[in-house]
């Protein structure tokens, strides 16, 4: 008698997303239109604390503000960038002027988006940048 393929079949992990917002009302926003994609989401409220997040638990793909308490997201992204199999990062942000943008991209962002953002563009990115990184 043969085993069953149900029991033999491994699934694989949900991808796990981080968002650093520390605005409620967006971080929620972000959750809620992430969260019918089948992904793991934590959320944290500082660069800080999403840096500690990452040695716990590494996020497939990492959504921050540009704008955090203490340390910015532009310093977040280059802690990031600056590990071993770091993780791609989008930002969303209210304050993107173009030295600012070039900065993200020479940090290695995956993409960037305006706030109001767009969820599908959001959900497209987090896609788009999963794809990468199983390729």
């Amino acid at each position: 008698m043969r085993a069953g393929n149900d029991r033999c079949h491994r699934e694989e992990p949900m991808p796990h997303i981080l968002i650093v917002e520390d605005e409620t009302a967006t971080a929620w926003a972000l959750e809620q239109g992430l969260s019918d994609e089948g992904y793991s989401i934590a959320t944290v409220d500082s660069a800080e604390k999403a840096l500690l997040a990452q040695r716990v638990r590494r996020a497939d793909v990492v959504i921050t503000d540009l704008r955090l308490p203490r340390m910015g997201g532009l310093e977040l992204v280059r802690r990031l960038q600056g590990r071993k199999h770091a993780a791609p990062v989008i930002v969303v942000t209210a304050y993107g002027s173009r030295e600012t943008l070039e900065q993200l991209a020479e940090a290695g962002v995956h993409a960037c988006f305006p706030k109001p953002f767009r969820m599908e563009q959001v959900r497209q990115s987090v896609k788009a940048a999963l794809a990468s990184e199983a390729a």
